[in-house]
């Protein structure tokens, strides 16, 4: 990247992904150390599967409140200190697993640490897209998803090393969960040198510093035509923003937290407006209904389950599903603005279908001697493998694509933010559900994920409608609807007013002198 100050702030955020994935596999691999197990204080996580399940999906529960507040946090606080906060918190989370000596210990931890990473799953996102020129914007929210699959082969890899100290000494469990603390730390501190989001200095009429901040992440001065240009066109969108809002809800303008909810109530209020929120929320439940955290969560389980060799193979197994994840995001950062987003969802669907299929079949003829068919084991551990890279480069990102391409501007946020929400209830309900599963119907586990699968292409096939290069106005004629045609409208408007108040017509808020804005001509 050209731009070195930009470049570093990417750093910064992806801090942010890589905590997220970091705790996604971090407590898997301790469940299964001899030296988890062999702690007093965690027998029934260990020996009770519903009770395993808790201690894993609170984390979920956790992110779903964190998704809803952080709207909130990030209107009122700014994007920046929203990041901050979740560091902390994190890093809260991660002191109480790490030094837990009873259960209740890793409950606390484990919410304080999906409430942070559910914040940053929206945060940070939101700053990169509102710092970046819209020539790397795919690619700077992009390094949102490689940081977090980075996260999870990191975890992995970090767990299987840690597992050789000892059977007994509690460090060997201990360490993977404090070195969660390290991207956390690095978040916190890091976001103490970010600037503020140039859109959110504008939502608060901070005009001037605004305009200083975004000539400084472009390496330009303040008096450069194209960062001027760009200035018009975000304080255009923070404008409409504002306005659009005041005009539907007069009555919350001054009351921020009661206005968002207010913009969640409208998702529901028409029922083009309902298809488009039914369709991300649906979005977001198959994602997770295909079975895609339970395998990221309960991977050395599910590899110990097999008998594959141990504790330190099942271990290295998990350390591969973090590769495969990783690899295969790669592709998708260039293949999605190319093919489609529902090629992509419907490809990558059916090869998990395939995938969850021969799991399930070689799991139901070999469960109860494996350790004489060690090929089919293996077998199954390759096209889990499959599952996962089949993930990587459809399902994974590009459902947060999607479900911000759906929405007219006026509603694309408070839509969003419902579909992370609904992201994490249904991770909240996966990660509960599946330790009993496990134990109770063993292969139906995949044949349960591969029923939800199966509906999941069939949505992207028959109910979805393809995203890539739609316009808003197109997507309102998909959705018989109006909406994006009147944002348009309202839009087109501030732009004009925004060009006469620039061009000296009407009487700016002291961010340009007259002299030079004479060069700007255009938003």
């Amino acid at each position: 990247m050209k731009n070195k100050r930009l470049f570093g702030i990417s750093m910064v955020t992806a801090l942010g992904g890589l905590n997220y994935g970091y705790e996604q596999g971090a407590y898997g691999q301790c469940l299964i150390m001899p030296s988890f197990k062999a702690h007093g204080a965690f027998d029934r996580i260990v020996n009770d599967a519903s009770y395993k399940g808790w201690t894993v999906a609170i984390l979920g529960l956790g992110g779903w409140v964190g998704a809803l507040i952080n709207g909130y946090c990030c209107d009122r606080f700014s994007r920046r200190w929203s990041i901050f906060g979740g560091a902390l918190i994190c890093l809260v989370g991660a002191i109480l697993t790490a030094a837990a000596e009873n259960a209740q210990m890793i409950f606390a931890g484990r919410f304080f640490i999906g409430l942070a990473v559910g914040s940053l799953s929206t945060a940070v996102p939101m700053y990169n897209s509102e710092i970046s020129p819209a020539e790397v914007r795919g690619t700077m929210v992009g390094t949102w998803q490689l940081s977090v699959t980075l996260g999870i082969m990191i975890s992995f890899f970090v767990g299987f090393g840690t597992n050789y100290i000892s059977d007994t000494n509690s460090v060997a469990w201990r360490l993977p969960l404090a070195i969660q603390c390290v991207p956390a730390i690095g978040l916190a501190i890091g976001a103490l040198f970010i600037p503020y989001s140039p859109r959110w200095l504008l939502k608060n009429d901070r005009d001037q510093e605004a305009l200083q901040v975004l000539a400084r992440v472009r390496n330009k001065s303040v008096d450069d035509e194209v960062v001027r240009l760009e200035f018009l066109e975000i304080k255009a969108d923070a404008l409409f923003e504002k306005e659009t809002a005041a005009e539907k809800f007069p009555q919350y303008v001054d009351k921020p937290f009661m206005m968002q909810l207010a913009q969640v109530k409208a998702l529901f209020t028409t029922w083009p407006m309902f298809r488009r929120t039914a369709i991300t929320c649906l979005m977001m439940f198959f994602q997770q209904m295909s079975g895609i955290d339970a395998i990221v969560f309960y991977a050395p389980i599910i590899f110990q389950g097999l008998s594959l060799g141990g504790t330190a193979v099942a271990l290295l197994a998990s350390g591969v599903v973090g590769i495969s994840m990783f690899l295969a995001t790669f592709p998708s950062l260039f293949i999605v603005d190319k093919l489609g987003r529902r090629p992509l969802l419907i490809v990558g669907g059916l090869g998990m279908c395939v995938s969850l299929i021969i799991v399930g079949a070689i799991t139901a003829r070999f469960q109860h001697d494996w350790d004489k068919h060690v090929a089919g084991a293996w077998t199954s551990a390759v096209f889990i493998w499959l599952y996962i890279a089949h993930f990587g480069y459809s399902w994974g990102p590009v459902s947060w694509i999607v479900i911000s391409e759906l929405m007219p501007m006026s509603a694309r946020a408070a839509g969003t933010a419902l579909g992370a929400s609904a992201n994490w209830m249904t991770n909240f309900c996966v990660s509960l559900m599946v330790p009993p599963m496990l134990e109770k119907i063993t292969y139906g586990t995949y044949l349960f994920f591969l029923a939800f699968m199966l509906l999941g292409v069939a949505y992207a096939t028959w109910l979805l409608p393809e995203t890539r290069n739609v316009s808003l106005e197109a997507m309102d004629r998909v959705f018989k609807s109006s909406d994006a045609t009147r944002d348009a409208a309202v839009m087109q408007r501030i732009v004009s007013r925004l060009q006469a108040e620039y061009k000296g017509e009407l009487t700016p808020k002291g961010s340009f002198d007259k002299g030079k804005t004479e060069k700007v001509e255009q938003v």
